[in-house]
């Protein structure tokens, strides 16, 4: 009877040992997948995984349509999540349209209503770009002097996406009231009328 109350000890003092064991194993597993799951979420292959339908125009932009602003981010080591800072409401936001379905794609697959403005600061973020030297690159553009899409003769700063498009045809703004040359690759502005602000 000592025999088996001893052997009934001894196995409950191993499986004691045992629990944090199992308990250590599981943190470390839980541990490793969530990390693996934050480095997935980085990369772009994360939004068109789980949006697929609307993004996967933009991802296949950002690797393999040389054309595209985003690809020459993407060639320049700049990975979609600098640009598109990934803010915990926006993404909520996201999921609940994308499960809702509530999004609007235009013949090639693009959302139609993306609202990303970039702007001076955004593009300048993390020494990006420095503007000043964008604006000191393009002084006397198209050989006109004085002509600089670069340094607004408006009274207000433009936004870069005005011109600049990481996802799509870049348009040459300013052509709505000059006749700047315009890039290879750019697009005429869709409107011949002045742009008012």
């Amino acid at each position: 009877m000592d025999e088996t109350r001893n052997g009934k000890a001894a196995s409950e003092r191993r499986q004691r040992r045992r629990w944090p064991v199992v308990v250590a194993a599981v943190a470390v597993v839980l541990a490793a997948a969530g990390a693996g799951f934050w480095v997935w979420h980085e990369q772009p292959s994360f939004c068109n995984a789980v949006c697929h339908e609307p993004m996967d125009a933009y991802v296949e932009g950002y690797y393999v349509d040389a054309d595209q602003m985003a690809y020459a981010h993407q060639a320049a080591g700049t990975s979609c999540l600098q640009c598109h800072e990934a803010k915990i409401d926006e993404q909520i936001h996201e999921a609940t349209v994308w499960l809702a379905g509530d999004f609007d794609t235009d013949e090639e697959g693009h959302l139609t209503r993306v609202g990303v403005r970039s702007d001076a600061a955004m593009c300048a973020t993390a020494g990006c770009h420095d503007m000043e030297q964008v604006a000191a690159a393009t002084q006397d553009w198209g050989g006109q002097e004085g002509a600089n899409p670069h340094d607004s003769h408006q009274g207000y700063a433009l936004d870069c996406s005005s011109c600049h498009t990481a996802h799509g045809q870049s348009v040459m703004y300013c052509n709505t009231c000059h006749d700047f040359a315009v890039p290879q690759g750019w697009a005429e502005p869709r409107s011949s009328e002045p742009a008012t602000r």
